[in-house]
């Protein structure tokens, strides 16, 4: 049942019946951008800017190989993932619980977290190898469970830099709990933690090998370490949701909701592996769980938002099921008043996508389900670019997959901020002036944001000037994004 519903729902979810897909935005695009680049030829810290690691391209890269860089391509990586993560959820559910709590949690997590996303970002390929690696090691604990926990967690690692290190974290946790409580051997306990560690390095490293040979390891520690540590700043965290969330009361509460159960979920649940510690069984397998969830929210927590919170509340919601059935047994009525709330979400929601992407066009990359703005600004475009042809969209990276369109410069966007070094503007506007890149697509708000950084902060007056100098107004989208043209005599 499980296998044919969620497939199913998820599929309607990002295909307008019968094929058409809906076009997806979010995080997502940063890495079919990357991924199409790559497909190019270019490479990645060379020829553009990447500040995780590379799994999540690679996967998209090899997507694109496999069948072009379609946009359902898109769309059925989105929903291969889910339906992975839903299996894994299900699987590590049903040790504790019996088959209708496992499914419960398994819908919970398809319907409100995954399915109101649907976002195929790092964090979510980088959680299904964690619990990956946490299944491998829930029946037993040999060397060989621990090393196939190990190459997981080093495979997460390779999409998430922190989360393969949350993962090593929780089980070495584990075993010295296990130690300690269940009188394993520490010489046995000993080669456990080196094989997991071991593992895990020579699973990232060979990974990682390619790249460090390609751009030398400096260059990826500054992207991948560095750059985030001292650039990457988020202004809009905190825990009050924006826009029109605070108009809709069932968002309000659902992301209040799933913002405090992991802080509240993970701690009790450790408590009560304390308080049943002589359970030698069960409890180091809930334990193990829980330390995963911890370490996963502690990773985010200083750099919190809501899509990093969705992505680490699946062990919560496995938790909190579990919870609830050591203390009463779910009643059939209550478990089917849920059941029907789950269907009248999935229903809402793949209503609301239809109803917002009605607009069904052919694109370069294929067939496509728009919004009337989008449909608007991709026709648009679509008419005045052909495929191949250089275009800047200085603020997001959408527009490039569907039209075929390719990036003329190595960042992945310009802001006003930090995170815009005074080195990438430089570049781009050197590299917009030897490519004469035609077509530059600016959002007004870029230098002017809700809350915009100090002065000193903003680095992005030399491409200003060049854009003002060089290029004419031409077209404003119904988004307000506009269209500037290099003038004639340029």
């Amino acid at each position: 049942m499980l296998s044919f519903l969620l497939p199913v729902y998820l599929y309607l979810s990002l295909f307008r019946f019968p094929w058409a897909p809906i076009y997806l935005d979010g995080d997502q695009t940063f890495f079919w951008e990357y991924a199409l680049r790559m497909l190019q030829g270019e490479h990645i810290y060379r020829d553009f800017f990447q500040f995780t690691p590379p799994g999540t391209d690679l996967v998209f890269l090899q997507a694109f190989r496999l069948f072009g860089p379609h946009i359902w391509v898109l769309n059925a990586v989105v929903l291969l993932l889910g339906t992975a993560l839903a299996w894994m959820c299900f699987k590590i559910a049903r040790r504790w619980m019996d088959q209708e709590a496992a499914l419960l949690a398994t819908a919970i997590f398809a319907v409100i977290i995954y399915g109101r996303l649907l976002d195929a970002t790092h964090h979510w390929f980088s959680l299904l190898s964690v619990l990956c690696g946490v299944q491998a090691v829930l029946p037993a604990r040999t060397s060989a469970r621990i090393a196939i926990a190990g190459a997981f967690f080093g495979i997460a690692s390779f999409f998430t830099q922190t989360a393969g290190v949350a993962g090593v974290a929780a089980l070495l946790c584990t075993l010295l709990w296990e130690h300690a409580f269940c009188i394993r051997p520490l010489k046995k306990t000993l080669v456990f933690s080196a094989v997991l560690v071991g593992t895990f390095l020579a699973v990232l490293g060979a990974l990682s090998a390619h790249f460090l040979a390609e751009v030398g390891w400096r260059t990826v520690w500054y992207f991948q370490a560095t750059y985030p540590r001292k650039y990457i700043a988020y202004r809009h965290n905190g825990i009050l949701p924006g826009g029109e969330a605070w108009r809709r009361i069932s968002d309000l509460c659902e992301h209040y909701f799933f913002y405090f159960l992991p802080a509240a979920i993970y701690p009790l649940t450790l408590w009560r592996c304390w308080k049943d510690r002589d359970d030698k069984v069960r409890t180091p397998q809930v334990l193990l769980l829980a330390m995963t969830g911890s370490l996963l929210y502690l990773v985010v927590a200083a750099r919190t938002n809501w899509t990093r919170v969705y992505t680490i509340s699946l062990p919560a919601v496995i938790l909190l099921i579990y919870s609830m059935t050591r203390h009463r047994r779910l009643r059939s009525r209550s478990a089917g008043a849920v059941w029907v709330l789950i269907a009248c979400l999935a229903t809402g929601q793949t209503a609301l996508r239809y109803r917002h992407n009605g607009y069904v066009t052919q694109l370069p990359a294929g067939r496509v389900a728009l919004s009337k703005q989008k449909f608007d600004k991709f026709v648009w475009l679509a008419s005045h670019t052909k495929p191949g042809d250089y275009l800047l969209q200085a603020l997001w990276l959408n527009l490039y997959l569907p039209l075929e369109l390719r990036s003329p410069v190595f960042v992945d966007g310009l802001l006003s901020g930090e995170v815009t070094r005074p080195e990438f503007v430089d570049l781009s506007v050197r590299q917009l002036k030897s490519k004469r890149v035609k077509y530059i697509v600016l959002t007004p708000w870029i230098a002017s944001a809700t809350d915009p950084p100090p002065p000193w902060e903003n680095h992005l007056g030399p491409f200003e000037d060049y854009v003002h100098n060089h290029y004419s107004f031409v077209y404003r989208f119904p988004d307000q994004d506009e269209v500037w043209q290099l003038r004639e005599d340029d």
